[in-house]
């Protein structure tokens, strides 16, 4: 497969995911939700793992692999709240603004030098972001920060992530990310724990995998090309999920949503580009001559 389909099946299963949730929630808790899908995650990634040994079972930053499990969970736990609180779109829309996030906390943690433009970028998303909730702010809708909690989340994963990829294979980052996750839902879960039907059973198994591919068609998009010139694929996403959630629910956005959703993008689109921008030229500079 092209890294354009890889890419485009990634935002199909992200938004499928989210509608399996939504559907699942309905009837047992979030919590019971994100338990199950993160033990699946460690069950179905074993049978890669065994045939080498215990090659993949080791690693020598394990204080990180914490760090990047409970943040995770605060991610992935968020969304799984957030799909069942917030109509699907909406809650989509939002999480986009993951890129506009990471920008600060690259700048705070990372002492990453950023110019205007990219400051500009980030300040006009946030607006997108008011344009989107803050009819929900006015009502005291406190769902609404959940995707935001997520989003936050998700952009402090990406800054581990990038370290912890310069030292370990992908399965063994999939294997204690589904552990640690695993044990954080493990109270919580057996707290508010109901027994699940066959149909649900089915559904946290499918989140499960789905999220094992999801990671599968990332990283093998990686290996076949330069998906910079792939990022407007990223919103497909936000066309999958509208799709899942008229039909399968018969949700319609907002004028608002769609508003402050498109702000969203094409600031996060013009931010990753400059960002891609940067470091061409950062690499054109050391290139030796």
């Amino acid at each position: 497969m092209t890294a354009a389909a890889l890419l485009t099946l990634l935002n199909f299963l992200s938004s499928l995911n989210d509608v399996l949730a939504f559907y699942a929630g309905q009837d047992i808790s979030p919590v019971q939700i994100a338990f199950c899908r993160f033990v699946v995650t460690v069950v179905t990634v074993l049978p890669f793992m065994l045939p080498h040994g215990l090659r993949y079972f080791k690693t020598q930053i394990p204080t990180t692999h914490v760090i990047h499990s409970v943040t995770g969970a605060i991610a992935l736990g968020a969304v799984t709240f957030s799909v069942v609180k917030i109509p699907l779109l909406k809650n989509t829309c939002i999480l986009f603004s993951e890129p506009l996030i990471l920008l600060p906390l690259a700048a705070i943690f990372f002492k990453e030098k950023v110019d205007i433009g990219r400051w500009s970028c980030a300040a006009i998303g946030f607006i997108g972001i008011i344009v989107i909730t803050y009819k929900d702010i006015e009502t005291f809708n406190l769902w609404v920060w959940v995707p935001l909690l997520a989003a936050l989340s998700f952009a402090s994963m990406t800054l581990i992530a990038r370290k912890m990829s310069e030292k370990q294979h992908v399965l063994t980052i999939l294997f204690y990310f589904g552990l640690g996750t695993s044990l954080v839902f493990l109270v919580p879960a057996i707290i508010v724990w109901k027994p699940l039907s066959a149909l649900q059973l089915a559904l946290v198994t499918i989140i499960g995998i789905n999220g094992n591919l999801m990671q599968l068609c990332l990283y093998s998009s990686f290996k076949i090309a330069d998906i910079s010139g792939f990022i407007p694929l990223r919103y497909t996403e936000m066309l999958f999920t509208f799709l899942l959630g008229y039909y399968a629910f018969g949700q319609v956005p907002k004028g608002t949503t769609v508003i402050g959703g498109i702000i969203i993008i094409v600031s996060a689109i013009v931010l990753t580009t400059l960002e891609k921008r940067k470091e061409h030229r950062q690499k054109m500079k050391n290139k030796p001559r």
